[in-house]
């Protein structure tokens, strides 16, 4: 557990993260856990009709060289951690997704969602409990996102505040769930 929460507090911390147009701070580029292994191992698809996302890939990733989640390129598909709960299991399940300048990132408004909303993963049906914006999070914080005690629950994380300037992201939006 040690290890999981050193590694996803840079997943989640900003230092440096961003780039003009696209999300590359959960890591860039892909490990090879994210071939064509990965797409047979895909977990079940998302559906969040509120954002008029049907049926979105999740891909199980490993991490790069950097310790940060090894986020692909696809901003169409959504990412989880191979390791990590998943969604409908006991646990935080974190699926992360990717914001985009031009407007095509699966999760462009994810930072839209209300309590009360409801999406599905797979089987497993979900109601966001509260949304909140982030410049960090402390290691505690992070262990509770990806945390595999507990009820079932998920969090959906993207990239929020885009500087026109710099193209740097200045925050994480973080969505929390229930399953229901």
């Amino acid at each position: 557990m040690k290890r999981v929460a050193m590694l996803l507090t840079v997943l989640l911390s900003l230092g440096g993260a961003g780039t003009a147009g696209t999300t590359q701070a959960w890591g860039g580029s892909a490990s090879t856990t994210e071939g064509a292994g990965a797409r047979e191992a895909r977990f079940p698809p998302l559906t969040l009709p509120q954002l008029g996302i049907r049926r979105a890939s999740v891909i199980p990733v490993g991490i790069n060289r950097r310790g940060q989640l090894a986020v692909g390129g696809s901003v169409r598909s959504l990412y989880t951690w191979k390791d990590g709960v998943r969604p409908g299991q006991q646990g935080s399940a974190v699926i992360a997704g990717h914001t985009w300048s031009r407007g095509a990132g699966v999760f462009d408004r994810l930072g839209s969602l209300r309590a009360g909303d409801r999406f599905s993963v797979g089987r497993a049906d979900f109601e966001v409990t509260r949304l909140r914006r982030v410049r960090r999070l402390s290691h505690q914080e992070v262990r509770g996102l990806f945390s595999d005690r507990g009820p079932a629950r998920v969090v959906l994380i993207t990239c929020g505040d885009r500087s026109v300037t710099t193209g740097v992201y200045a925050t994480r939006i973080l969505v929390f769930a229930d399953k229901v």
